[in-house]
């Protein structure tokens, strides 16, 4: 999906928590398997200027990595992902994250983890960047909703689950066959709409349209 990377790297400023202080929240992980290993973070509440400003460093270089020219190398990328969910996890811990763009950055970070506690991490970060950006003074992130839909529905499809939204798609054996991932009938397009994410009809085209640019190449 490199048009919303490509998106959320251009809207990241876009959305900065307001001023003072706010009591922080700490979330607990099972992810002792994941790389790096995963325990305890903290969502902050105050304004971290230098940590924002890393952050965003960190997004622009995972956005970066997506984005070409030419072929990508993706075990260079897979290395470079630890090496920034490393960084990102630090200020995790540190709990100096505090703004709808540095939860949406994270989660973009995690969301390229490599069990499922980074997809419920991910999925988390998104729905705090969803609250933070609810908050007085302000603003919401414009694709936290997005991003939230995409991580949560690729956290239910690492517990075997099907997926909400309708985000996820896979391609089926050695040649070019994409398919969206097996989701939930009982989702509406109005539930998908709220989160930014097309109705139903366009997902499975979607595949279809994968499908033939892989074939084309």
């Amino acid at each position: 999906m490199k048009r919303w990377w490509l998106l959320g790297l251009a809207l990241f400023s876009l959305a900065n928590a307001g001023g003072g202080h706010r009591t922080p929240v700490t979330v607990t992980l099972q992810g002792a398997n994941c790389t790096p290993a995963l325990g305890t973070v903290t969502f902050g509440m105050t304004f971290d200027a230098a940590a924002s400003a890393q952050m965003a460093d960190i997004f622009a270089s995972d956005q970066a990595a997506r984005s070409g020219p030419g072929a990508i190398d993706w075990e260079t990328v897979a290395r470079e992902d630890r090496e920034r969910r490393e960084q990102t996890l630090k200020l995790l811990q540190s709990g100096r994250l505090s703004t709808p763009a540095d939860f949406v950055g994270a989660a973009f970070l995690f969301q390229h983890g490599d069990c499922p506690a980074a997809y419920e991490l991910a999925s988390k970060l998104a729905a705090q960047a969803i609250a933070a950006g609810e908050r007085p003074g302000s603003s919401p992130h414009p694709i936290a909703r997005w991003i939230y839909a995409a991580t949560y529905d690729r956290w239910q499809r690492s517990l075997g689950q099907p997926q909400k939204y309708g985000t996820q798609y896979l391609r089926v054996g050695e040649g070019c066959n994409y398919r969206l991932e097996p989701y939930d009938p009982a989702t509406t397009d109005a539930e998908r709409a709220a989160y930014g994410v097309p109705p139903l009809e366009e997902a499975l085209a979607q595949a279809e349209q994968f499908t033939a640019e892989c074939a084309s190449r």
